[in-house]
């Protein structure tokens, strides 16, 4: 079984609310709501089906990266630990501030169109090799 963070980028028309609906219409997955997305665990295959639905929703915007503790995990609840920030918390504000700039860059690299690369000519890497 593993753990997913599903984090919303700071510019999605999209909510953590949206993705919780769409995530809840599939079966044997756990889910919990965040501030910033969804935690999402289950059967691997399960979870691969899932993120492919939930980026189908803003392929730019919605970026899924592991979770090293499962939901509820009592290691990192604050509850059981005093209160305070969860570990790793200010990591996933940092990581959350910049993915308006991947967001933007993923979008013009569909744009830009690509250009055909020449081939290197044998004879000309061979004369820089033996230059070298």
């Amino acid at each position: 079984m593993k753990t997913y963070v599903v984090m919303l980028s700071p510019d999605s028309n999209l909510t953590p609310s949206m993705l919780a609906e769409k995530i809840s219409k599939i079966s044997d997955i756990n889910y919990k709501e965040t501030c910033y997305g969804l935690l999402i665990e289950g059967e691997d295959e399960v979870v691969e089906k899932a993120i492919k639905e939930l980026k189908e929703m803003d392929p730019n915007r919605i970026f899924v990266k592991a979770r090293g503790f499962r939901i509820g995990d009592e290691r990192i609840c604050r509850a059981k630990r005093g209160g305070g920030p969860r570990p790793g918390f200010f990591m996933l504000g940092l990581e959350r501030s910049v993915l308006k700039n991947v967001a933007k860059a993923l979008e013009s690299a569909e744009e830009a169109p690509r250009r055909k690369r020449d081939k290197l000519n044998y004879e000309i890497l061979k004369k820089i090799v033996e230059e070298a």
